[in-house]
């Protein structure tokens, strides 16, 4: 099965008089498009551009297929003239840029994009979809399901809304309603890889690993570029134990998108806990993530505890006291700094740790206090 990608579908574009060679270059690159051939597509639409430079369509679906590459800054410039040489501006290249803020973590400038497509039409479907998106990422639920509702009422027949609806109802626990959803979404598009690989999730936790699996393989089929399948069938390997196969996923998860910062840490948890361990390369991979989400206090912990496996307790010192400086409330690096602590023999500054990590939540820690901090 192939899947067209559903942006192309949306574009309405005026056409002004074109020449053959541009028509020739145009018709090819979308060929390509939706055989999901995605640098070949990317250079006939370039020649397409050569061609009629003051067109706005080969702009705009370039940009979609510079999406599906990752290559942001090549989308937005492309977007940006898409919306310079429409006119009137249409409201597709205006969401479609707003979506790549929202990759970059440009929140303000993501919303501000999304409600000027709302502005220019308030009819606008997808507008609201990808405004829910981006509520929901900032943990604004209300407001992702008020966005994804009116989607739904704009366009019943839009798969998206449902699926992220679906991912709302699976946080709060609501299993059958998420499956329900993606069932709706798949009713309505058969191909929709992104539906497969929610739906296995929801059996993977159900406890239906095969069925899981078979969902996850669905979406490779359909879609090959769709990295969250690659790093879900990884996740699912990991539970089993199977570290090497998850470590295939993830690095299969990780070509198609080197910004995803879990693929890196989830891959570097599964190098250490194979057999034999490879703590070197676990490190990597940690540092890989630190480099993507510098902020992000598990990180920091993650190579600070490589570290201390290595037996290099001196250096991971620095990496716990990262973690703790980024989250104050984060037991788990106290603990594991105390952990180390106690193997440079500084037994004060260890107990204070532990003291630390109990006060926080951290029960683990109590047999660590027990066992070296009698009497202090």
């Amino acid at each position: 099965m192939k899947r067209t990608l559903q942006l192309a579908l949306f574009l309405c574009l005026s056409i002004p008089a074109i020449s053959q060679s541009y028509k020739d270059h145009y018709a090819k690159a979308v060929e390509l498009q939706n055989e999901l051939k995605l640098e070949e597509s990317e250079s006939e639409f370039s020649k397409a551009i050569f061609y009629d430079r003051y067109n706005p369509l080969p702009y705009y679906n370039r940009g979609v297929v510079r999406l599906r590459l990752y290559d942001f800054v090549g989308a937005i410039e492309d977007f940006n003239k898409a919306i310079e040489y429409e006119h009137p501006v249409i409201v597709f290249p205006i969401v479609n840029r707003g979506t790549i803020w929202m990759q970059f973590g440009e929140y303000e400038n993501a919303f501000s994009d999304f409600d000027e497509a709302i502005s220019i039409d308030s009819t606008f479907y997808l507008a609201y979809s990808n405004r829910g998106h981006l509520r929901f990422k900032l943990h604004d639920i209300e407001g992702a399901l008020e966005d994804y509702e009116k989607s739904i009422y704009l366009n019943p027949g839009y798969a998206k809304p449902y699926i992220d609806r679906g991912a709302i109802k699976s946080d709060k626990g609501d299993l059958n309603g998420a499956l329900e959803d993606y069932e709706l979404a798949l009713q309505i598009d058969p191909d929709m890889a992104e539906a497969y690989s929610n739906r296995g999730n929801i059996k993977k936790r159900k406890g239906d690993f095969e069925g899981a699996l078979k969902d996850y393989d669905l979406a490779i089929e359909i879609d090959s570029f769709f990295a969250d399948a690659f790093y879900n069938k990884g996740v699912l390997y990991a539970s089993q134990n199977k570290f090497e196969d998850a470590i295939v996923e993830y690095s299969k998860a990780i070509k198609l998108n080197p910004f995803d910062a879990k693929s890196y840490v989830n891959r570097g948890v599964c190098k250490a806990r194979k057999s034999p361990p490879d703590y070197f390369e676990s490190i990597l991979d940690f540092s890989k993530a630190i480099e993507l989400e510098p902020s992000n206090p598990w990180h920091h912990n993650n190579i600070g505890y490589t570290r201390a496996n290595l037996g290099d307790f001196e250096s991971s010192i620095p990496d716990f006291t990262r973690a703790i400086e980024l989250d104050p409330t984060y037991y788990i690096a106290y603990r594991n700094r105390g952990k180390s602590l106690i193997q440079m023999n500084k037994i004060e500054e260890a107990c204070q740790d532990f003291s630390k990590a109990i006060e926080l939540g951290g029960e683990d820690s109590i047999d660590l206090k027990k066992e070296y901090c009698s009497g202090r």
